[in-house]
């Protein structure tokens, strides 16, 4: 096998790689994530600090492109220090190519480039289990679990897809008392706050935003550095648009969430991209919450998730506003390089705030 490996050529081979991209996730044809729009979004305007916008990399069997590997170069504060992320994403392997170790070499290869680029490490969130040894192969390792939680505001779409349909008035009905119940958690810690609500395409004029944002990220061991610039990227692709919530006290932004109406196993849903709130008023998360509830049912979603760490489940008390851990964690994958930060740091799970804006996902 005439197996190579390079960097990836845009201005040559783009509609080779559209190809295998929608070969390898079939579920995106017919969508903007399908279109070159999309990839130039993704891929070529990130704003990075550092001298690409992105890092990409393919194998080839002769002439034909067969794997595809890129990274996302997202920035951490790391005990108050700025280190660059290789966060990877679109990874894929040819139909063809598969079983032959091409998955693992392609990124053996790929990390050892972002080594040598001056990555501090990588980053990578996999939930299908196919793609695991592969990735422990390469080097990486899987510190911990992101777990998923939900919260079901009617269950109409869920049992329908499980055949159940018959069990859907009783269902409700259930699910409206208990909705009710934890509704009672969500008016604690209301006082003197406020809530406004925004477009994604509206970043720019909300005021106090970066203030916010480094606030938040000094009483974090390990924070994202988010900006304004980086919502402004983030909530950009073609042909999507987000709900932004903030919560004010008094003029100051104490919090937000992001969200995004999506289908998920053919149950409409809400789905919570960030959602992060100062310390000191960390029992507003219930109010807050109480909004989002609110989009949910305006957007008529049946069931709001969510990727979040379990030390902030915990701290803004999820389960008392009626959410339930899901059967579907995220995996947190890292592979650290020569200017990685110390492991104890890196593999405590305490010290993230990972949900899905730390992704390329939703």
């Amino acid at each position: 096998m005439d197996l190579t490996f390079e960097k990836f050529n845009f201005a040559e081979e783009l509609q080779n790689q559209r190809t295998l991209f929608v070969e390898c996730f079939p579920e995106n044809i017919g969508t903007p994530v399908e279109g070159i729009a999309h990839y130039k979004w993704k891929f070529h305007s990130f704003p990075s600090k550092m001298e690409q916008k992105s890092y990409e990399y393919v194998a080839k069997i002769g002439d034909d492109m067969v794997g595809y590997y890129a990274a996302l170069p997202y920035e951490y504060i790391i005990d108050g220090k700025p280190h660059q992320v290789a966060m990877v994403c679109d990874v894929m392997t040819g139909i063809k190519a598969r079983g032959k170790g091409v998955f693992t070499k392609l990124g053996v290869y790929s990390t050892e480039q972002f080594n040598d680029e001056g990555f501090s490490f990588s980053t990578g969130y996999p939930i299908r289990p196919d793609v695991i040894p592969g990735h422990k192969k390469a080097g990486w390792t899987f510190p911990f679990q992101i777990p998923m939680y939900g919260k079901f505001i009617r269950m109409n779409a869920f049992l329908s897809s499980k055949g159940k349909s018959f069990l859907i008035p009783f269902a409700n009905i259930a699910l409206f008392g208990y909705n009710i119940f934890t509704s009672g958690f969500t008016s604690v810690g209301s006082k003197g706050l406020s809530i406004k609500q925004y477009s994604s395409k509206q970043i720019e004029k909300i005021d106090g935003f970066d203030l916010f944002f480094s606030s938040w990220i000094k009483e974090q061991k390990i924070a994202l550095s988010k900006n304004t610039a980086f919502l402004k990227w983030r909530l950009g692709a073609p042909e999507k648009e987000y709900t932004i919530l903030t919560i004010q006290k008094e003029n100051n932004i104490i919090g937000y969430t992001v969200l995004r109406k999506v289908e998920k196993l053919g149950v409409p849903c809400l789905g919570i991209l960030d959602f992060c709130l100062l310390d000191s008023y960390k029992s507003a998360a219930s109010l807050l919450m109480r909004k989002v509830i609110d989009v949910a049912k305006k957007e008529k979603a049946e069931l709001i998730l969510m990727m979040m760490m379990k030390n902030n489940a915990a701290k803004y008390r999820l389960s008392k506003l009626g959410f339930i851990k899901t059967p579907y964690p995220f995996s947190f994958i890292t592979k650290l390089f020569n200017n990685a930060p110390n492991q104890d740091i890196m593999f405590d799970e305490n010290n993230w705030s990972l949900m899905w804006i730390d992704s390329d996902d939703l």
